[in-house]
């Protein structure tokens, strides 16, 4: 029985420990994620009034990693991602994202995406005679995103206007630590059907 006791006991502590561990690691709750975002966005960027009635709609993720220079046989690193809503349109959600390390604490991340010039036929926006890219950019806040946790990969979708036949799309996998854009499709023409056209990555 005393042996039994003693087990229990050291069994309950490691749940202790492991559960301190992980509040270290800074798994933190919807409201407190919406508490850092404000301190850190400054101003009305994000509509918080909606986010906040919205907070079920936050996400997180854990994702493990080792950096390239690492051992293959070495430790796991630990990390944490968060989703969290934005500003809300008509057709259009757009959200923040956070990254959180051990040693980094939490960081806003920002996306890399094209600057594009776009050039129409005259003034019929349903052909497209051009796109090119004139540089990259970077972005707080994606629309309509989506993390795949199986791929590790986010994915946003801007429809350009409702029925979405005008539209930008990219893809951000998850490199060596960090969110990298691989690819990004636009489909300028406003012609009512959806032909979009990779402009970077393949």
């Amino acid at each position: 029985m005393i042996r039994r006791s003693i087990v229990a006991a050291l069994l309950i502590g490691a749940a202790v420990t492991t559960a301190r561990a992980e509040d270290e690691i800074g798994l933190l709750s919807p409201p407190q994620l919406l508490e850092l975002a404000k301190a850190t966005y400054k101003g009305e960027i994000c509509w918080w009034d909606t986010v906040e009635a919205n907070i079920e709609d936050f996400g997180s993720w854990e994702l493990t990693f080792r950096y390239d220079y690492e051992a293959e046989d070495g430790p796991d690193r630990t990390a944490r991602l968060y989703q969290m809503p934005c500003s809300y349109g008509a057709y259009n959600v757009g959200s923040l994202f956070f990254f959180q390390t051990e040693f980094e604490g939490l960081v806003p991340l920002h996306f890399a995406q094209p600057e594009l010039h776009i050039e129409y036929d005259g003034d019929d926006d349903a052909v497209v005679k051009s796109i090119g890219v004139i540089g990259f950019q970077t972005t707080y806040s994606l629309v309509n995103a989506e993390f795949d946790e199986e791929t590790r990969t986010i994915r946003s979708f801007s429809k350009w206007r409702g029925i979405g036949d005008a539209s930008s799309s990219g893809t951000w996998n998850f490199i060596d630590g960090h969110f990298v854009l691989t690819r990004f499709d636009v489909d300028a023409s406003y012609d009512g059907e959806s032909t979009p056209q990779t402009i970077y990555g393949h």
